[in-house]
């Protein structure tokens, strides 16, 4: 297909009549979007009459600046299958925009995030543009839910190798531009929820190197419910059958990964082995620097040795770094743990301030 257009279709999933008042604020996140040229295609999982009318209301009560571009498709999914893979592939097929991008029903874009992006793209030739995401973490109070906290969790990565390791590229932070995919084919794998967006990002950047420009510009929210009612196992307390799927799907992509074929160009590895390079040379100064200055200690009738000190505890922080990128869920147990402690800590801090 040709895409000739500056349309940009956002495929968004949805499910469950009692998480209307997320697809709300998601529809409205669209509704307020600096690029005006934007389709909406809502997916539906055995939507009934009932939920399209909801959905269609939902969407008309936005503060469009002109009629809304929309399609509903409805994609019967039987009992007991985990459908979200099969409802994006649903939406790219009828998605008609060049630019694509994908929004979860509970998340949020804004309102500068896609124009950000596709700008990003028709200044340059890449097929993805990622930008920034912050994490916000919800509570839920009477019949509302209100954000306890935002930060920076998923800024820890910057290249496409950071992203073969672990996933920091939630699924609405980008923009992908069909024009430029060539034969390469998208869609999400069955197998793979929840992980399929993870799945999704590793075929697509083994193929084409990510524009990670905009990454310092936050374009969009991720919205963590701290109740557990997430998709996925985000805290200690999430049902059995959502960690059992998580830990399945983990076994999944760690198997993806061993037979992922990624194409970097000749330019790319060159940098790779020259900050490589320089990387050791600096270790290698800093610790000849550092040699010299214990010698000069040890001249003043000291005997410390701090490159000695400094490499043991670079191995033991490398050892602890390695441990937990091979269980990102104790990693997330640890972070919850430590989170409630420091909450637990500043609250007794204020106490004792107040007595």
């Amino acid at each position: 297909m040709t895409y000739d257009n500056t349309r940009l279709s956002v495929i968004v999933r949805f499910h469950q009549e009692a998480r209307l008042p997320f697809l709300d604020e998601a529809v409205f996140s669209l509704a307020i979007q600096d690029w005006d040229d934007l389709e909406v295609v809502i997916v539906l999982q055995n939507g009934t009459e009932k939920l399209q009318h909801a959905v269609e209301a939902i969407i008309h009560q936005q503060p469009w600046p002109d009629s809304p571009q929309y399609k509903i498709i409805i994609v019967p999914i039987a009992e007991g299958v985990d459908g979200r893979s099969t409802l994006l592939n649903q939406g790219i097929e009828h998605a008609t925009g060049r630019f694509l991008a994908f929004l979860d029903d509970d998340d949020y874009v804004y309102h500068h995030g896609y124009v950000t992006l596709i700008r990003q793209l028709l200044n340059g030739e890449s097929v993805i543009a990622v930008g920034g995401c912050r994490r916000a973490l919800m509570q839920p109070n009477d019949d509302h839910w209100f954000i306890q906290t935002k930060d920076l969790f998923f800024a820890w990565g910057r290249t496409r190798l950071d992203l073969f390791r672990e996933n920091f590229i939630p699924i609405h932070s980008y923009v992908i531009d069909r024009s430029r995919l060539g034969d390469f084919k998208l869609y999400f794998d069955d197998d793979m929820p929840p992980l399929e967006d993870y799945d999704f990002l590793l075929r697509l950047c083994a193929e084409f190197e990510p524009d990670f420009t905009q990454f310092e510009t936050p374009v969009c929210e991720y919205r963590i419910r701290l109740d557990g009612s997430n998709s996925l196992a985000y805290v200690p307390d999430a049902p059995p059958h959502v960690i059992a799927a998580q830990k399945r799907a983990q076994r999944l992509i760690r198997e993806r990964k061993e037979s992922l074929i990624s194409i970097m160009p000749a330019a790319d590895i060159v940098k790779l082995k020259e900050g490589l390079l320089e990387s050791i040379s600096e270790r290698r100064a800093e610790d000849g620097n550092q040699a010299k200055h214990a010698q000069e200690i040890d001249e003043g009738a000291t005997l410390y040795k701090p490159e000695l000190d400094n490499r043991v505890l670079l191995k033991i922080t490398q050892d602890i770094y390695l441990f937990f990128s091979r269980h990102p869920d104790w990693e997330r147990r640890l972070s919850n743990t430590l989170h409630i402690g420091w909450r637990t800590y500043k609250r007794l801090k204020k106490r004792e301030s107040r007595a």
